[in-house]
């Protein structure tokens, strides 16, 4: 397949500037979504994505250059959104409350988006690129539990010598492979009694008695 013509790559770069090429991205975004669901990532094809969106292959390859790409923009949506679901006001309750209520929100809003989050921790095998994706989807959320623990910290909450970055690597490893193994393998776990029995172990760890 020849390059992007220099207008393809100029809107590749810059990102649409009408209105109507912003809505003709975010249909194909969503159309890609819809396919690499419904398909998974390897049988997923360019052309089931214009299909899907009613589009030429000339409109998709305004926007993204492959398959991959697309994923990409697919999976950074995913994370987006993940991140301002979890979004919450300023905390002032105790640890155990605070933890309870951050794994639940955790939760909600990981199960929405299950389906492609397994793609992406597949997906992530395959290529440097792509296993980087899902690097910086991980860390996007161990960075919000590791500036969570930060506070408590500084609070007083926590015991002085807390390893906090690794400790929230290790807590949200665990939290996220539970939701994996939940949502994606499909493990019958009672929300009540899982997310209680996470919080426990977290606020075990956090704040030890």
């Amino acid at each position: 397949m020849r390059g992007p013509t220099e207008p393809q790559q100029a809107r590749r770069d810059a990102g649409p500037v009408t209105d109507r090429g912003a809505a003709r991205k975010a249909a194909l975004l969503k159309a890609a979504r819809k396919v690499f669901e419904r398909k998974g990532f390897i049988e997923t094809r360019v052309a089931d994505i214009v299909k899907q969106a009613k589009v030429s292959h000339g409109t998709f390859y305004t926007y993204f250059e492959t398959k991959d790409a697309v994923f990409e923009a697919v999976s950074h949506q995913v994370i987006e959104e993940m991140v301002e679901a979890m979004t919450a006001p300023p905390p002032t309750k105790e640890v155990e409350e605070r933890v309870h209520d951050s794994i639940e929100r955790f939760v909600h809003a990981y199960r929405p988006h299950a389906t492609m989050l397994g793609l992406m921790e597949q997906v992530g095998t395959f290529t440097p690129e792509l296993r980087d994706l899902r690097l910086e989807a991980r860390n996007t959320f161990v960075e919000r539990t590791r500036r969570g623990m930060e506070r408590l910290k500084a609070e007083g909450r926590t015991p002085a010598d807390l390893d906090v970055e690794y400790t929230a690597e290790s807590l949200g490893a665990m939290l996220e492979y539970i939701c994996y193994i939940w949502f994606s393998l499909d493990r019958d776990f009672e929300e009540t009694r899982i997310v209680d029995a996470l919080a426990h172990i977290w606020s075990r760890a956090l704040a030890p008695r």
